[in-house]
C-alpha cells in the first residue's frame, strides 16, 4: 500500500512538470570516479573466552545420563569420555561434518536442481570452512530459484551459520592477507525537475543513475557490487512556503536519533518556526513494534550429554544460539535546533524512547561540541548513554581536532589533522584502538581530482574523480 501510493504520486507529480508550460526547470548532474584499489587485510581473531569456557565444562561434566546409548555402552554409569581438550576438539570436528554432510543432502534435493555441491572429504577446520564457503554458495543459488524450496534452504543457511560460529569460537579466525589491487569506475548522475505552482508552492522529484563498480574508503566498505540496475527515483519533494517542506522517499529518510539503525523512514518534514528548525521523520510501514535486542553468538555446553559410544548428537554438546540483532521500530522521530549564544543547540526523540541532545560554539577559536545520545535499542535493553566531547582549532589551512567518548569500547578517543590549501587537502586521524586512517586530493583542472589514501589495513586505494 505505501509503494502504491508513493509511485502513484511520483506518476501525478511528473505529468504535473509535463502539463506546467512555462513553469518548469529540469537541471541535472553528474560524478565519475575510476581507479585502482585493494581491500586490506583482517586480523586473526583468538579462541573466544565462550569458545574455552565450553571446552571446559565438557571436560569437568561428568554426568551423561541425557545420552541414553551412551548409558547403555557403559551399563548405565555416569562416565565422560571426553576427558581432553583433544578430544573436544576431535567431538566438534566430527558434529560439524556430520552436519554439513546432512544439509548438503538436503540443499542437493531435487527440488534445488542444479544446485549441487561436493564436500571434502576432511575434518580439519580448513576443510570443513571450505565446506561452509561451498555450501553457502549452493544456499545463494537456490533462494534466487524462484522453484526451489525456499524454506528448507533458509532453515539450512541458519544451520550454517551455527556451525561456522561454533568453529570460530574455539578455532578463532586466521588472518585474511592484504588482497591484490583490483581497477573499479563508475558514473552517477541525478536529473532534478522542478515545477512552481500557482498558488506558490515549489515541487520537485529526482531520479538518479548510477552504473559500474565503486570503491568506499572505510575500514568496513570497499568495493560496491556491480550494477545490474542502476536507475531509481530519488524523492518527491512539495516545498509549501511557510508550511514547510515534505519530501517522500521510499525507506531512505534516515530516523532523526538513530540514523544508521534504525528502519527506513519514508518522509520528511522540514520548517522553521522563528528561529527554531523543526525535522520530524515518519515510517510508514506498519509498526511490528519487536522486541528490540543486540546481535550476539554463544556457546554453551548441554550438561548430561556426551557422543562417546552414540551417534553424534546434533543437539549436543556445543549448542550454539545465534541472536539476530533487531533496532527498534521506530515509526516517527523529531528534532528541533535553535541558534544559542555563539553557537547552535538541538534536541531529539523517537516513538521507541531513544533521545539525543547537544550543542556546539566557539570559544576564543577553539570548537566545542557536546552530544548525549541513547539510541531506542540502547534504551530497550538499558544500555550507557552515549556522550562525545569535541574539540577543533583553526591554524590558518590547518584544522585539528580530537573527541572523546563515555563508552568503554577500546575507541573512546581519537585525534585528527586536515589542511586545505593550494588546489589540495590531506586529511589524517587516529584513534585508541590505532585505527589510523590517511587520505588526500590534488585538483588538476577542469573540476578533475586525483584522490588516494591508505588505513590501518592497508585498504589502499589512487584514482581520478570528476563533476560534470
Amino acid at each position: 500500500m505505501r509503494n502504491t501510493l508513493l509511485t502513484t504520486t511520483a506518476l501525478v507529480l511528473s505529468a504535473g512538470i509535463a502539463s506546467a508550460d512555462g513553469h518548469a526547470t529540469i537541471t541535472w548532474s553528474g560524478s565519475a570516479t575510476a581507479g585502482v584499489a585493494r581491500d586490506g587485510e583482517v586480523a586473526a581473531v583468538l579462541k573466544s573466552k565462550t569458545g574455552a569456557a565450553a571446552g571446559a565444562a565438557a571436560i569437568a561434566d561428568t554426568d551423561d545420563t541425557a545420552d541414553v546409548s551412551n548409558k547403555v555402552t557403559n551399563a548405565g554409569t555416569s562416565t565422560n569420555s571426553i576427558t581432553t581438550a583433544a578430544l573436544y576438539q576431535a567431538n566438534l570436528l566430527a558434529q560439524v561434518k556430520a552436519n554439513l554432510a546432512a544439509m548438503d543432502a538436503i540443499l542437493d534435493d531435487a527440488d534445488n536442481t542444479g544446485q549441487a555441491t561436493t564436500l571434502t572429504a576432511g575434518t580439519s577446520v580448513t576443510l570443513l570452512r571450505t565446506d561452509i564457503k561451498n555450501l553457502r554458495a549452493t544456499a545463494a543459488l537456490g533462494l534466487a530459484d524462484a522453484g526451489s524450496a525456499s524454506v528448507d534452504i533458509a532453515a539450512q543457511v541458519v544451520e550454517l551459520n551455527e556451525d561456522a560460529a561454533k568453529l570460530d569460537a574455539w578455532f578463532g579466525t586466521a588472518k585474511t592477507a592484504t588482497g591484490d589491487f583490483k581497477s573499479y569506475s563508475e558514473v552517477n548522475a541525478t536529473v532534478t525537475a522542478a515545477v512552481s505552482l500557482d498558488n506558490g508552492m515549489t515541487v520537485t522529484a529526482a531520479m538518479s543513475v548510477d552504473a559500474g563498480t565503486g570503491y568506499t574508503f572505510a575500514s568496513d566498505k570497499t568495493f560496491d557490487t556491480a550494477k545490474t540496475n542502476g536507475v531509481a527515483l530519488d524523492n518527491i519533494t512539495l516545498d509549501t512556503g511557510t508550511m514547510g517542506t515534505i519530501k517522500l522517499d521510499s525507506n531512505a529518510v534516515a530516523h532523526l536519533v538513530d540514523g544508521d539503525d534504525d528502519g527506513a523512514a519514508d518522509v520528511l518534514y522540514t520548517n522553521t518556526i522563528g528561529s527554531v528548525t523543526v525535522n520530524a521523520a515518519f515510517d510508514l510501514n506498519k509498526d511490528a513494534d519487536a522486541t528490540a535486542v543486540k546481535g550476539s553468538t554463544k556457546v554453551a555446553w548441554v550438561a548430561g550429554v556426551d557422543t562417546a559410544g552414540s551417534a553424534l548428537d546434533v543437539a549436543g554438546y556445543t549448542k550454539t544460539t545465534i541472536v539476530t540483532g533487531v533496532a527498534a521500530d521506530v515509526q516517527w522521530s523529531a528534532k528541533l535546533s535553535m541558534p544559542v549564544s555563539g553557537g547552535t543547540a538541538y534536541v531529539a526523540m523517537d516513538e521507541e524512547g531513544g533521545n539525543a541532545f547537544g550543542a556546539s560554539t566557539t570559544l576564543s577559536g577553539l570548537g566545542l561540541t557536546f552530544d548525549s545520545k541513547l539510541e531506542a535499542l540502547e534504551e530497550e535493553i538499558s544500555a550507557d548513554r552515549s556522550n562525545t566531547v569535541g574539540l577543533s582549532y583553526v591554524m590558518g589551512s590547518t584544522t585539528l581536532g580530537a573527541s572523546w567518548n563515555s563508552i568503554e569500547d577500546g575507541d573512546q578517543w581519537g585525534i585528527t589533522a586536515a589542511y586545505a590549501g593550494d588546489g589540495m587537502t590531506i586529511a589524517a586521524s587516529t584513534d585508541e584502538g590505532s585505527d589510523w586512517s590517511v587520505s588526500g586530493t590534488v585538483t588538476v583542472g577542469s573540476g578533475a581530482t586525483v584522490v588516494g589514501g591508505v588505513n590501518y589495513t592497508e585498504d589502499a586505494y589512487l584514482g581520478l574523480s570528476f563533476a560534470f
